[in-house]
């Protein structure tokens, strides 16, 4: 791969432009051994944005050349742009900033006059100091090509030490790699032996999970009995909206039949709170949802599915999450209660042009203590499961 040689950016003035051609001539050699590349804004083509074209190499310079005269000094874009730019690219150790007095001009109390300047002893180039031009443009030319060593052997000993932190970042790696290899076939043993005792632990308990299952099914029986006769009588009453706990549900009826969705999402909490004798609470939990009153459950249900024409309800719900095989996640992508993989405040739900079983939402749910029906909202799973449950066992 050829070396790179570094990048030599003339600042001037037009009405200079003779004596920075003249130095470029004497800047030939180091061109030529690449070891600079020289830009000026004549190399700008025609239809190119010259003043980012300017920035772009003053920016990316390793040596800046300020060709000092009295033009340049009174040239407002050499001031302005180009000398600002330089010298706080040369304050930060970006680039090498060497004035070449060109002509004789007070320049020491310029941004740049403390810098150290070319030809010798910043005598200007024009001047009787001299014998002529090119005894000082070749003190000008020297003094550059010791510049650009200096640069290429700093450049030179970065690139190693960069080569050398590469290797290093590249054994450490490696030691890495090993350390993790090694932690991976200690943690799939661990695995492995934690395996073995489960399975001789679930051999111990199979027996007593048989006599619990036994127990649960009976359970199971003796409450679908109980659901079975609560319909029966729920279907003899001449009361159209039945509760066992006397709770008053004409309120969210009314609210469901005018589709004010979010009110009667709300309303479905205080009820549901009211039928558990939780109002002081203000919140569900998996108990009261487990032993919720079956009749209640149905009335609430039945509200919601015959007023949204089967949109919204607990048994809607309960049929979605049997459908996505009782994912709790992906159970929330269904209802939209999850959005981008996050489940979203309960202020951000929608109560128009919903999902279905996107509602009810806040009798879904239950609360934590001390959270506010404005606080963030984020399901849980286990009242989610229990309300289903229940549902299953009221048969909605």
């Amino acid at each position: 791969m050829p070396e790179e040689s570094l990048q030599l950016f003339f600042s001037y003035s037009h009405k200079d432009e003779a004596l920075r051609d003249e130095l470029a001539n004497h800047l030939s050699t180091l061109k030529r051994k690449r070891v600079i590349s020289s830009w000026h804004d004549r190399r700008i083509l025609p239809g190119e944005d010259w003043d980012h074209q300017i920035n772009d190499h003053l920016n990316t310079a390793d040596i800046i050349l300020l060709l000092v005269s009295s033009n340049f000094i009174a040239s407002d874009y050499c001031w302005d742009i180009e000398v600002e730019k330089a010298i706080e690219r040369h304050e930060t150790g970006e680039a090498c900033v060497i004035p070449v007095i060109l002509r004789s001009v007070d320049w020491k109390d310029t941004p740049f006059g403390k810098l150290q300047a070319l030809p010798k002893d910043a005598q200007p180039i024009v001047s009787r100091y001299w014998h002529n031009p090119d005894e000082a443009f070749n003190n000008v030319a020297e003094g550059i090509r010791l510049v650009a060593e200096k640069l290429k052997k700093e450049r030179e000993e970065q690139q190693k030490q960069e080569a050398e932190r590469l290797l290093l970042r590249e054994q450490q790696e490696e030691t890495r790699k090993l350390q993790e290899q090694q932690q991976e076939r200690l943690r799939l043993h661990e695995q492995q032996e934690e395996a073995d005792r489960l399975r001789t632990r679930e051999a111990e308990r199979l027996p007593r999970q048989q006599e619990q299952e036994e127990a649960d099914r009976l359970q199971r029986r003796r409450e679908q009995e109980k659901a079975d006769k609560l319909r029966l009588e729920q279907q003899s009453t001449a009361n159209d909206l039945p509760s066992e706990k006397d709770v008053d549900y004409t309120q969210l009826r009314d609210l469901l039949k005018a589709g004010n969705w979010k009110e009667a999402d709300t309303q479905t909490l205080v009820v549901m709170l009211k039928a558990t004798s939780r109002e002081q609470e203000g919140w569900l939990n998996s108990e009261s949802i487990d032993n919720f009153p079956c009749t209640d459950l149905l009335t609430i249900d039945q509200l919601w599915v015959k007023y949204s024409n089967g949109h919204f309800g607990f048994s809607v719900q309960k049929r979605i999450w049997e459908s996505v095989g009782g994912d709790y996640e992906k159970f929330g992508d269904r209802v939209e209660w999850r959005m981008n993989k996050n489940w979203i405040p309960y202020s951000d739900l929608t109560f128009a042009d919903s999902p279905q079983g996107h509602l009810p939402a806040r009798g879904s749910q239950g609360y934590l203590p001390g959270i506010g029906l404005d606080a963030w909202w984020k399901p849980g799973l286990c009242v989610v499961m229990v309300l289903f449950s229940r549902v299953e066992t009221c048969k909605l």
